[in-house]
């Protein structure tokens, strides 16, 4: 139910059994806080064997299908036993199953208002069957951030300066663009977490109104949606990495570090791929 975003899923047969493939159309496969994926499944932009043409085309397409297809299509490129046999898509911002209906014969489109799922639902938790979004990305890290890996257990100092590096980056990709204006709250919220001095309420309601125009603004932006544009703008790179700022900053409000939420928002930043020419 996270805004301004629609998932896909892709049921894959190979010599080996079955695979399931999830992707959405914010940034590499973006997994919001709260929602834990299947350990019986595994999230598209996780493949190590991706090429970086890939990543920088399908990157937030407004049609999780279409980069469905795209995997598979490139899959299959590379191995003679994988067959997508099915796909369901939520249909509510951009998302279609239409792309797919020419290619495979089992295909769903998913509406928010024909759910079968009731609000009062309780939401999947953190267990056995599902991992936290860190570790989608990198179960090693995970395993370190939360005390059963090897390595330094986390610190605040390590927090920081995993915030601040993430920061220089998002900041410095959104001040290359003239005409994009980066909300000032945000410079302001970090410089006062810089100095370690606490931040005003005003400025953490300020901060979340901004990642909801940020949001909103770069959702609208999406290549695909309007099915002639082939690549993702520098536009989209920079609100996408700026609201993953904002959600890394205002992590910090919290009493205690969210060690794994700080090191998954910052690799998003981090993965996001340079624009051409950048």
């Amino acid at each position: 139910m996270y805004p301004y975003m629609d998932w896909c899923v892709g049921v894959f047969r190979t010599s080996s059994g079955i695979e399931t493939v999830i992707v959405n159309s914010e940034g590499s496969g973006y997994i919001p806080t709260g929602v834990f994926v299947p350990r019986s499944a595994r999230m598209l932009f996780a493949d190590g064997g991706l090429p970086q043409e890939f990543r920088a085309r399908w990157f937030s397409w407004a049609n999780p299908a279409e980069t469905m297809l795209a995997y598979a299509e490139l899959a299959a490129d590379h191995r003679e036993d994988i067959d997508l046999w099915a796909l369901a898509v939520s249909a509510d911002d951009g998302g279609s199953s239409m792309p797919a209906r020419s290619v495979i014969q089992h295909f769903e489109d998913c509406s928010r208002s024909l759910s079968p799922i009731a609000e009062h639902t309780p939401v999947s938790q953190l267990d056995d069957t599902h991992a936290h979004r860190l570790e989608t990305m990198d179960r090693a890290l995970y395993s370190r951030l939360t005390g059963f890996g090897d390595g330094p257990l986390p610190d605040r100092s390590e927090a920081w300066r995993t915030t601040a590096a993430a920061a220089q980056l998002a900041l410095a990709r959104a001040g290359a663009i003239p005409d994009l204006a980066v909300p000032p709250t945000i410079r302001e919220v970090l410089d006062l977490l810089s100095q370690g001095q606490p931040v005003p309420s005003g400025r953490w309601q300020d901060l979340e109104a901004a990642h909801i125009a940020v949001v909103t603004t770069g959702a609208g932006l999406r290549p695909g949606r309007m099915g002639v544009d082939t690549a993702v703008r520098a536009h989209v790179l920079a609100y996408h990495d700026l609201a993953r700022l904002i959600e890394l900053l205002l992590l910090w409000r919290r009493e205690s570090i969210a060690y794994p939420e700080i090191a998954y928002l910052a690799g998003q930043i981090h993965l996001t791929p340079r624009a051409a020419g950048a």
